[in-house]
This record gives structure tokens, C-alpha cells and sequence, in this order.
């Protein structure tokens, strides 16, 4: 059990609240920093510090310090209200907080005898709450022609809406595409201009993945490009790779 030693007491910590209750033992006595900073070393000392217990302790001090400033420090007294009631209603609202403490102090030891019983069951003392009765219905104030005008509002929101018409798409140029009409025109002849890539009608976007493909092939060197002046027509020939895959084919054929 932990316990504080100081001048004018010794002993744990709920005695020392216990004669503060019973007013057997002056507050202003108590070094309320020593009982505090004793408490501190007790915590660090714990492994696993109980998060409720120090709540208890801080409120319980938090009180503490509260009456002993007031009996400490001088007032001005207001009019219609003295001192001695504000001291009054401070220690009756200390002294309602300790039985309280007590009583919880007292059910967790009963707790914990029976669970040292191995009890696994537990007598209910209190009656079960009942629940509320339900509130009582609302009464219907409404003309049948509003009730038909609701009722017609809901079956357009149950009513499906008009099924939406595919679209459809022409059929886009992919890079693959475009790479495999390369090599094929390629493989018939050793050079064609680009602008035969252009000959079916295309769109904007078939421009671009035509182009993006020629850029493709030249990088990796299956295609070579010319262009004799500026704007002028760009021819596509065979590059270094393709000769070579051409080579390795016929040899493997051979």
C-alpha cells in the first residue's frame, strides 16, 4: 500500500484524506508539494502506471490545494456571503468526494475478494432499466388529394429513366499497329515514304500515334529516315536492326 511520510503525519494516503474529512487534522499543516512530489517518485517507480488512480490523485490534490489556498490567503468578503459558508460548501464537496472514493474503494475490494473466490457469476441488486415508452404516433392532418399528389412523386422516382445509347467509336490506331505496317512495308521494299502511313483517312489522334511509333522504331534502329530539305517528304528505310534480324532469319532458314 503506498504511504507519505511528512512532519505532522505518516502513514498512507487515504488515512491522510480521511482526517482531513473528519477535520481531525489541520490542512495547513500538510506540505501539500511533499505529499505531491512523493507521489511522483512512487509513480515512476511503477512499471505500468494505473491511469485512474492518477486522475483520483490529481483531482483529490486539485481540492486540497483549492481549500488550503483560501484559508491561507485573505478574502474580501462579499455582501449577503461570508467566508466561513464558501469554507463550508468546499469541505462539503471534498467530504462528498471522499465517500465516494471510499465507497468505489470498498466495491473494488469486494470485487476482488470474490474474484479470489473464483466466483464467475454475479447477483444483480439493482432492477433492469426499462426503456422509454414509445412516443405515441402522430396523427395524419393530410387531404387525399395530397396523399395522391405524394404518391405520384414517388412512383417517378421508382420510374427508371431512359436507358442511355451506346456510342460508338471508330476504331483507333494503336503503336503496335502502326510498327507492324512498318516492318511489313519493310520486308516488300527497302524504302516507302511516310506519307503512304497516311493514305486511309485518320484522325488527329491516328496522326500522333503514327508519328509516336515512327519515333519508336527509329530509336531502336529498325528504321532509318530521310528528309532531302526542310518540309520536304520523309523517307522511311530499313535500319541497322532490321538488317539484322533479316539475316539471322535467313540464316536460320538456310
Amino acid at each position: 500500500m503506498y504511504t507519505i511520510t511528512l512532519p505532522t503525519f505518516a502513514g498512507p494516503l487515504d488515512l491522510l484524506l480521511r482526517l482531513i474529512e473528519r477535520a481531525e487534522l489541520d490542512i495547513t499543516t500538510i506540505a501539500l508539494a511533499q505529499v505531491a512530489d512523493q507521489y511522483l517518485l512512487h509513480v515512476r517507480a511503477l512499471e505500468e502506471p494505473d491511469p485512474h488512480a492518477l486522475a483520483e490523485f490529481v483531482s483529490m490534490a486539485a481540492r486540497l490545494l483549492l481549500i488550503k489556498s483560501r484559508a491561507l490567503l485573505p478574502r474580501p468578503s462579499l455582501p449577503g456571503r461570508s467566508s466561513s459558508t464558501d469554507e463550508d460548501a468546499d469541505a462539503e464537496a471534498l467530504a462528498r468526494q471522499l465517500r465516494e472514493y471510499q465507497h468505489y474503494k470498498q466495491l473494488a475490494a469486494m470485487f476482488r475478494a470474490w474474484q479470489e473466490e473464483e466466483r464467475r457469476t454475479f447477483v444483480r441488486t439493482a432492477p433492469p432499466l426499462l426503456p422509454d415508452p414509445p412516443p405515441p404516433p402522430p396523427t395524419i392532418s393530410h387531404t387525399v388529394s395530397e396523399l395522391i399528389a405524394a404518391l405520384q412523386r414517388r412512383l417517378q422516382l421508382v420510374t427508371p429513366a431512359n436507358e442511355p445509347s451506346g456510342v460508338h467509336l471508330p476504331p483507333r490506331r494503336s503503336v503496335a499497329e502502326v510498327a507492324a505496317e512498318v516492318r511489313q512495308r519493310l520486308s516488300q521494299q527497302r524504302w516507302f515514304s511516310f506519307d503512304d502511313l497516311l493514305a486511309e483517312p485518320i484522325t488527329r489522334q491516328d496522326l500522333i500515334v503514327t508519328f509516336w511509333a515512327v519515333l519508336e522504331l527509329l530509336k531502336r534502329r529498325v528504321i532509318v529516315v530521310e528528309q532531302e530539305h526542310i518540309f520536304g517528304m520523309i523517307s522511311i528505310g530499313r535500319g541497322a536492326a532490321l538488317e539484322l534480324e533479316e539475316a539471322v532469319r535467313e540464316e536460320v532458314l538456310v
